[in-house]
């Protein structure tokens, strides 16, 4: 009678805890069936789908945060601001996508490849000046910020309040106070420890400051594992810089857990800095959903298809989560595919996606000087142990993976024969391939190719070669993180 009576006690409290059970289970079957449908990799989806089956309270939240690889309302946005601003979205479509179903180029080239690819025109008559480290980067970003007569566009995905944060909000603070426009886009993931104070002094003095803001509307609520990585700064519509580097002390190596800080950016002076002013337009109208009016669309006269002895050509390479295809894998795979005696990649981060790791093995196999240079600093523990893996995976391939000696090296750099250099801020990782919205400039100058291939050179020479078939076996711990931050690749 006793255990009845408890029974009958607790029973309300039983059923509602049944019934929740219930619908989680019901919700993570769901969620299961909208894995089936909506991830990348049938890797990924047994993973998921086994997950959400067996431990839906761990993996349902973990889910609907980590697996989403499509940005949701991006392009809305902008045919929306299309709707009141037909001038400027137009314009802005003229410089990043070519026409539907037109070729624009006759395929001859890395660059052309890239381009057709990736639907993307290229620009012709650029100049471009080669930025190495920070110190380098800091100068000419003061006195290009300085120089602007009528607007500057800023973005950055991590900006530190600090002694280069501090020279950074003075230089545009000084502009907004003689009446140029200033805005400045951040990522609020990149910026979370930015104090509210950076932002307001900034925000006082009339720059125009938003953050990104990926969980903008319902279906957004969720998007806090994309990300704006981009690094861009455009004058006047006439002048653009891109690279790697954030704003911070560590960028130009006096942190203080890094002595030097290898990175690279370059400065565009001609067509491509309009392209890149779009690139911009496109992220502040999600972040701001209100036109730029004060953005110069217009083409010089003389400009157009000519040859490249009047200038160097540039593709603006502006990819991420809210592409229909995975057009940062096709950008590697593209330029991979079409080099004929080397394919040299520096970048920090070493977690390539299937697609990646089999072009690079055709080049391989083609007899291609294929290889990498990466850091041997950690910054990103995760992305730094899931590297080791790829390391011997390519050192399989033959392809040879070098460590840098001299600093945290965080450069994103390609050199395709003596042909192609592209530099900007995609890492070779999952992330930047899929989750981050990132920009790289494909430039076919054979002055500044030599340039580059003289600056890896000396990066190399700076190196050790990690992934020789003789290397000792790293202690049991490390190969244990290893096989851990590998089985999270997709997301790192």
């Amino acid at each position: 009678m006793d255990a009845i009576l408890d029974f009958l006690t607790h029973w309300p409290t039983l059923t509602v805890v049944s019934v929740a059970i219930f619908i989680l289970q019901l919700f993570a079957i769901w969620s299961a069936f909208h894995a089936l449908r909506h991830v990348r990799s049938s890797q990924a989806v047994v993973a998921w789908v086994v997950g959400l089956i067996t431990l839906p309270f761990f993996a349902l939240p973990l889910y609907w945060i980590f697996a989403r690889h499509r940005f949701e309302g991006y392009r809305e946005a902008i045919r929306d601001i299309g709707q009141r601003h037909q001038q400027s979205v137009t314009a802005i479509r003229r410089e990043l996508v070519t026409a539907t179903d037109i070729r624009s180029t006759t395929l001859c080239s890395p660059i052309e490849q890239v381009s057709d690819v990736l639907d993307t025109p290229i620009a012709y008559g650029n100049q471009f000046e080669l930025l190495i480290d920070g110190h380098a980067f800091f100068d000419e970003l003061e006195s290009q910020i300085r120089s602007a007569s009528q607007y500057v566009y800023v973005a950055f995905y991590i900006i530190r309040d600090d002694e280069i944060g501090s020279r950074f909000a003075d230089a545009l603070i000084e502009r907004a106070a003689v009446g140029v426009k200033v805005r400045l886009l951040y990522d609020e993931v990149g910026c979370l420890r930015l104090p509210n104070r950076y932002l307001s002094r900034l925000t006082k003095a009339g720059v125009d400051v938003r953050a990104f803001n990926t969980r903008q509307g319902f279906a957004n609520r969720f998007q806090i594992n994309f990300r704006n990585h981009r690094k861009l700064i455009v004058i006047d519509g006439k002048r653009a810089m891109v690279g790697g580097l954030n704003v911070g002390n560590e960028y130009i190596g006096t942190a203080s857990w890094v002595t030097r800080w290898r990175d690279t950016a370059i400065l565009i002076q001609g067509d491509a800095a309009r392209k890149i002013q779009a690139v911009f337009a496109g992220d502040y109208y999600w972040a701001a959903r209100i036109d730029l009016p004060e953005a110069d669309w217009s083409v010089a006269p003389d400009r157009g298809e000519r040859s490249i002895e009047t200038g160097g050509v540039a593709a603006v390479c502006a990819t991420g989560p809210a592409d229909m295809r995975p057009r940062a894998t096709m950008m590697f795979a593209a330029a991979v595919g079409e080099a004929r005696e080397r394919v040299w990649i520096a970048t920090p981060y070493l977690v390539p996606d299937d697609s990646s790791m089999v072009a690079l093995a055709m080049a391989r196999a083609r007899g291609v000087d294929v290889r990498f240079l990466i850091t041997s600093v950690a910054d990103q523990w995760p992305v730094y142990l899931a590297g080791f893996y790829y390391e011997r995976e390519l050192g399989e391939l033959g392809i040879p993976v070098y460590r840098y000696n001299e600093g945290m090296m965080h450069q994103k750099c390609v050199l395709v024969d003596d042909n192609l250099a592209m530099i900007g801020s995609t890492n070779l990782d999952n992330r930047s391939l899929y989750l981050n919205f990132e920009l790289m400039v494909a430039i076919e100058d054979r002055k500044f190719v030599d340039q580059v291939n003289r600056m890896l050179e000396a990066d190399f020479s700076e190196s050790t070669l990690s992934n020789a078939s003789e290397k000792p076996l790293r202690p049991w711990l490390s190969r244990v993180g290893t096989a851990i931050a590998r089985l999270f690749s997709p997301v790192l």
